[in-house]
């Protein structure tokens, strides 16, 4: 799953879980893990996977960013947006060229039943769910 995707599930989740927000990042958190098993297309296997990655935590950035200082999104919102993103953080190495990787976070693990679709289906979903986490904060944020 791309990152934009996991913070803006992420900010849907902090917008929607009740309570403070040590349960909200959790629940970001448990999100993460959730969407991994989705099928879906991940750059990180093209040869132009530095394009995608640099444009993605771009996009992730931005919407970080513009949603707290311009949208007047709350501080749990965003905390639990980027909190469902970070663990990506985790596959940043798969961008070297080198071949030794280490993970942490468990949907990463090379066990773990992670969803896997072409391009086109996997990105469609990708967008779907983006545009109800979006519809999400919008309604509950």
């Amino acid at each position: 799953m791309w990152v934009i995707v996991h913070l803006l599930t992420g900010m849907a989740i902090g917008a929607v879980v009740p309570g403070g927000l040590v349960l909200g990042v959790l629940a970001a958190l448990l999100g993460h893990l959730v969407l991994d098993l989705v099928p879906h297309w991940d750059y990180t296997g093209t040869r132009s996977m530095l394009v995608w990655a640099s444009l993605d935590v771009l996009a992730a950035t931005v919407v970080t960013f513009a949603g707290y200082h311009y949208l007047g999104l709350s501080p749990k919102i965003v905390v639990c947006g980027i909190a469902s993103a970070v663990p990506d953080l985790d596959v940043l190495n798969a961008l070297l060229p080198y071949k030794q990787r280490t993970r942490w976070f468990p949907s990463h693990w090379s066990g773990f039943p992670h969803g896997k679709a072409r391009p086109l289906p996997g990105i469609a979903i990708q967008v779907l769910l983006a545009t109800v986490s979006i519809a999400l904060v919008v309604r509950f944020g």
